[in-house]
Parts: C-alpha cells; structure tokens; sequence
C-alpha cells in the first residue's frame, strides 16, 4: 500500500462559504475564547487551525468528487469543528479526542447548532496495530496510554472515508503512518501544516 499525494490547489481560498458554516466557525471562535479565558487546564498542545480553510478544502473536495464515501473522522478533534463542517454536508461525522474536557466543549457546541457530530474520548490510535502503537509511545503530542475510542463508536479505521488531523510540526508522519497502516484502500487524510497550508493524500 502506499500513499498517493493530491494537489489542493492555491485558488481554494476564493471558495465561498455557506452562511451555516460562516455561523459553526464564528460560534465555535467565541466558544475556544471563552473555554481559553475561562479553564485553567488547557490542554498545552490545543491550538486552532484555520477553520475557513478546512471549510474550503472540504467543498473543493466535493466539487471535484474526490469523496469515495461519507463517513468523516477528526482524528484529535479538539473543539471538533472539522468534524460538524464535515456533518454539516450530511457526512456522518466523528471525532476522536484524548482530552475529556475538549471533547465535552465539542458536544455542546454540535448540540448548540443542533449538528449530528459524535465525539469520543480516547486515543486514534487502534492497539491492534502494534508497530504503529508502539511508534505513538515515542510521539510527544499523541497519547496511547488510554483506552482506543473505536470499540465505543461501534466503528474501525477502516470504516471511514475520510479523515482530517492538525499534527504538530514533524509529527505528519504518523498521522500518515496510522492512515496507511489502517485505513481503507482509497480512502483519505486531510491534514492542515500551518504556513504549508492543507495536505492530501489518498490510500492506494
């Protein structure tokens, strides 16, 4: 199996949002600032990505019928906002969180906005992939020690169609290796690398 790279290209931020997502990003900022004003806690690696940019990727995603199915995973979802402007284009959208409290924030937020998106504490990172749990061990921002999230859901890697994830600087490939080691054969990663902007790959 490998890994087939897919130019998103320059001209996506000049795709125009819909007013329901334009609400979901504007909410969930004023959400993030309050829960970063309010909790002592913060998560030391949570930091936003740009929302808007995922928003345009995920419907150049959709016009050029990139999309195989409709099954959406945030892997580290944070706020969980990919996931519910994935849902927010009828996918059926999850998120997997490893911070209890993000993932409570993220459940209020979809119920605010009365969005179908389902969030689960725990770790992406499947145990029957051995080598790759083993790798995770060795990551700084990715957790292992708890419990995988998928039993809960009812749902494997190898289920969904296509996933989104924020690593952290040089962190990229282990979001690629988990995908490829466990992810179906054409499904998809969506990754957000700050400066470099949105990276895509496909499973072949």
């Amino acid at each position: 199996m490998t890994l087939q790279s897919i130019e998103i290209p320059d001209s996506i931020n000049q795709i125009e949002h819909s007013p329901t997502a334009i609400r979901l990003m504007d909410l969930a900022s004023e959400h993030i600032d309050a829960f970063m004003s309010d909790n002592e806690s913060v998560p030391e690696n949570f930091v936003n990505c740009d929302f808007r940019l995922v928003d345009q990727s995920l419907t150049w995603m959709e016009q050029t019928h990139l999309l195989q199915g409709r099954r959406f995973c945030e892997l580290g979802s944070g706020f969980g906002v990919a996931a519910m402007l994935a849902s927010l284009r009828g996918m059926e959208s999850v998120g997997i969180e490893i911070e209890s409290d993000l993932v409570d924030a993220s459940c209020d937020l979809a119920e605010t906005l009365g969005l179908p998106a389902k969030f689960y504490c725990g770790s992406f990172v499947p145990r029957n992939l051995s080598e790759v749990f083993e790798l995770g061990r060795e990551v700084e921002h990715v957790e292992t020690h708890e419990g995988e999230a998928y039993q809960e859901m009812g749902l494997d890697l190898d289920d969904f169609d296509l996933f989104f994830a924020f690593p952290w600087p040089g962190e990229e490939y282990f979001f690629e290796t988990v995908f490829e080691a466990g992810a179906a054969v054409h499904s998809l990663l969506l990754t957000y690398r700050g400066r470099d902007g949105m990276h895509l790959v496909r499973k072949t």
